[in-house]
């Protein structure tokens, strides 16, 4: 496989990889043409067709048949989804089932240790975004132990053994869990800042799940 990629085909490559992480799947021509600045079609298959003989990608006919191939193992973390955590009132228990498994290019994380995911149920962090993608049902919510958390920051909290996804905000002695919703039936949840290990985990990124196609 050649290494060597022109700036053109490196920008190409990284417009298909970021595009694959904020929607879920693949770009299509029309789509990848846009991001590239509105180049011409011709130029855009030009690009692909030198990353397929790169060893970069492959095509199909379809109409989303792009899939990348530079990424080893090495490059990828395995991780757990486990279950289920309610953006909205803390009703889904805090029960560990491995329910899959995502596979994510480690450079698209901000830490790869310690490292789970969530499938997001409810709509009371529907407003909020990480890495451009909302919270919203159905997305996965990807989760870190072991992070430092500061004030605005999405956090992972168990209470009363179930999982919810709020804001989290520190005001002196108290810990306020805030929605960011559309739906003005949420409201906060104010803790003793002694309840701060029910602080589980921060919110690093946020996976659109092919299913919510909008």
């Amino acid at each position: 496989m050649s290494e060597y990629l022109t700036p053109a085909q490196e920008n190409t490559l990284k417009v298909v990889r970021k595009f694959l992480f904020s929607k879920g799947f693949p770009p299509t021509l029309s789509e990848l043409q846009a991001a590239l600045g509105g180049i011409t079609k011709r130029a855009v298959v030009k690009h692909l067709e030198a990353l397929e003989k790169k060893g970069r990608l492959e095509r199909s006919s379809k109409p989303r048949g792009i899939r990348l191939l530079e990424m080893n193992n090495k490059d990828i973390v395995s991780t757990n989804i486990l279950g289920y955590a309610n953006a909205g009132s803390p009703m889904v228990f805090a029960e560990e089932q491995k329910v899959g498994v995502l596979r994510i290019d480690k450079s698209l994380l901000p830490v790869t240790r310690n490292v789970f995911a969530l499938v997001i149920k409810g709509d009371s962090m529907n407003r909020r975004k990480i890495n451009n993608t909302k919270l919203e049902d159905g997305n996965y919510a990807i989760v870190a132990n072991n992070q430092d958390v500061s004030n605005n920051d999405v956090v992972l909290a168990i209470i009363d053994n179930c999982a919810t996804i709020k804001t989290y905000r520190r005001d002196g002695r108290m810990v306020v869990l805030y929605p960011e919703s559309t739906n003005i039936v949420h409201k906060p949840i104010y803790l003793s800042s002694h309840s701060e290990g029910m602080i589980y985990g921060k919110i690093i990124a946020v996976l659109k799940n092919p299913t919510n196609l909008n």
